[in-house]
């Protein structure tokens, strides 16, 4: 069952386990849970899982706009992790 995507492996293809499961149920004839589609590439050492690059509600602009905003943090609360005293 794996065997194709073996090959796209092996030519340095990214696999995405969305494309991987509705095979897997088609072959089983049955769904399967996303999580046990993971489990079985877990037994197949196919370990590595990347994270997504960005979320797919992230605002860019909203994400710019508060780093040029947003408060700026004292030396001594981020060295000792304690707030910096309100005078």
């Amino acid at each position: 069952m794996l065997k194709p995507f073996l090959e796209q492996a092996g030519q340095g293809a990214i696999l995405v386990v969305g494309q991987i499961k509705p095979h897997l149920e088609a072959a089983l004839g049955r769904p399967m849970a996303l999580s046990s589609v993971y489990a079985l590439l877990h037994r197949h050492d196919w370990r590595k899982l990347a994270p997504d690059k960005r979320h797919p509600q992230s605002d860019p602009l909203a994400q710019e706009a508060w780093k040029k905003n947003s408060p700026k943090r004292s030396r001594t609360s981020a060295s000792h992790g304690k707030a910096s005293p309100i005078e």
